[in-house]
């Protein structure tokens, strides 16, 4: 029973609203322009949505417990309104800074410096490695060193093998598979 109530409540609504926006005079013929009366309203559906003609703030509207509530709209300029005015700051602090003779904008379009600045701390000499880390290294190198002295030995062994008066095998002539 409530929601019928809701829904023609709704309805009716709506229907007052827009009896009497076409029953109002047109802008300039007596009535008052919207950025006076502060809001102006357009139904969507499920209630309506409330623009704020003075600070462009949106909100939508509905009928919820027995009341019209209206929530507002989340609204992304806000956010980068803010984050303008945070760049803005950024680059007069910046402006101002290479004013004072310090370092200001940088010239992305320049081409990078072969040379570090003057005023750049010099470069760091490597670092050595820990004990743990040398004697690791040092182990893989053994390693590798070991397993290269037996790859040679084997191919030294292969080439005794092979009878040295024989000719190497010719290749088998072209149009022929293996």
């Amino acid at each position: 029973m409530t929601t019928r109530l809701g829904r023609a409540g709704l309805i009716a609504g709506a229907v007052l609203m827009a009896a009497g926006a076409q029953a109002q005079p047109a802008p300039g013929a007596g009535a008052p322009p919207p950025e006076a009366t502060g809001f102006t309203m357009q139904p969507v559906e499920g209630g309506l949505m409330r623009l704020d003609t003075r600070t462009g703030a949106m909100s939508f509207c509905a009928q919820r417990a027995g009341g019209w509530t209206c929530e507002a709209v989340p609204d992304d300029r806000a956010a980068l309104e803010a984050e303008i005015g945070r760049l803005q700051a950024r680059l007069a602090a910046l402006e101002k800074r290479a004013a004072d003779g310090g370092a200001g904008v940088p010239d992305i379009m320049a081409p990078p410096e072969s040379t570090p600045p003057k005023d750049a701390p010099p470069a760091a000499a490597p670092e050595e490695l820990p004990a743990e880390a040398r004697q690791k290294l040092d182990q893989a190198v053994d390693l590798a060193e070991h397993a290269f002295r037996r790859f040679v030995e084997m191919i030294e062994r292969l080439r005794k093998d092979l009878p040295s008066d024989a000719a190497p095998p010719a290749p088998p002539p072209k149009g022929e598979g293996l």
